[in-house]
């Protein structure tokens, strides 16, 4: 039985504790992070009763086998070496870390001493999802020509006039690096590797800390597909999450509204007509955050891939693209 360790006071209560708690072959004998009544309640209900303020105090009492982090990508950065320098496996927050020198760091330290890590991009491991890449793998339209994305919302920091290192692209915050990390992960994943790009960053008042609060892109895959993403995250009444797949034969359109990881819906469009794409739905945990039955999935290939030494996707390789991809954007980026 694996021990794991938990870092972090906010999703690492929520999404992290819960998801490492029921996956089988671990156990989670301790958690970091400021003592809020949320952390004391669910560790009281879980029955963890080592609970550290200090990161460094538990690193350096607990007999971990893993350490599992939900905390700003600086802290990470810090927390990641001293952890892969004492043998233990790391499974991360995206983005990886602040700078592209600092993610690269803690690939090298983690493949040099043969750590198991992994990074929560969290978005492919959603059924319907799968389903997709499924259908483009297959070719099932014939092949895939363009892909266009449109997410849309309103952010937490922003609607409630917040500053946190979320907004601050200098603490690895900004929508171009806390959200649209993972739509760099996920066009790739579906489209292959990106050659070349057109970026337009948008900013607003209302972001303390002058973070970005939309990204607009024009793109070039290496294979010859095109396609067009946007994202921003200063929009009020509208919440929704949309991938278009243009293919030879039809079109898939992937998306959702008012939810994280729930509510997606796949939906065919070709010369026939429209059809919806029946998955089989997940049940949701009463009281129990929507992303946690995602996260379970990355959690459980985790823990294989330690118990049986092997690597995992995504890992620290997918977090190092994507922050090349992130410096890439913001050097390259045409202001309006």
């Amino acid at each position: 039985m694996l021990k794991i360790g938990i870092i972090g006071s906010g999703f690492g209560v929520y999404g992290l504790l819960p998801a490492f708690n029921s996956t089988a072959g671990c156990i989670v004998t301790s958690i970091c992070g400021r003592k809020t009544k949320r952390l004391v309640s669910c560790c009281q209900k879980i029955g963890i009763k080592k609970v550290y303020t200090n990161w460094q105090g538990m690193l350096d009492k607990e007999k971990l086998d893993a350490v599992a982090l939900a905390v700003p990508p600086g802290v990470q950065y810090k927390i990641a070496k001293v952890a892969i320098n004492k043998g233990l496996h790391i499974f991360a927050e995206k983005p990886l870390a602040v700078t592209l020198p600092q993610a690269t760091k803690l690939l090298d330290l983690a493949n040099k001493n043969k750590i198991v890590n992994a990074i929560d991009f969290l978005f492919p491991e959603i059924e319907e999802w799968k389903k997709v890449k499924e259908f483009l793998d297959k070719k099932k339209f014939g092949k895939l020509k363009q892909i266009y994305l449109n997410w849309d919302f309103l952010s937490y920091d922003i609607k409630n006039i917040k500053s946190s290192w979320k907004t601050d692209k200098n603490k690895g915050g900004g929508a171009l690096s806390f959200y649209f990390s993972h739509s760099l992960y996920y066009l790739e994943y579906y489209a292959g590797k990106i050659l070349d790009f057109k970026s337009q960053l948008l900013y607003s008042k209302e972001s303390i800390n002058s973070g970005e609060v939309g990204i607009n892109l024009l793109l070039k895959f290496e294979n010859g597909i095109f396609g067009y993403s946007h994202l921003c995250c200063n929009v009020r009444g509208l919440n929704r999450h949309q991938l278009v797949f243009v293919c030879e034969k039809g079109t898939i359109v992937l998306g959702n509204e008012n939810g994280i990881t729930s509510n997606f819906v796949i939906k065919i469009y070709t010369d026939e007509g429209v059809k919806q794409v029946s998955i089989p739905k997940e049940e949701d945990r009463v009281d129990e955050d929507e992303r946690v039955k995602v996260v379970k999935k990355l959690t459980t290939r985790f823990i294989d891939s330690i118990v049986h030494n092997k690597k995992i996707i995504p890992s620290f390789s997918e977090g190092v693209r994507v922050q090349e991809l992130i410096e890439r954007i913001r050097a390259n980026n045409s202001e309006f």
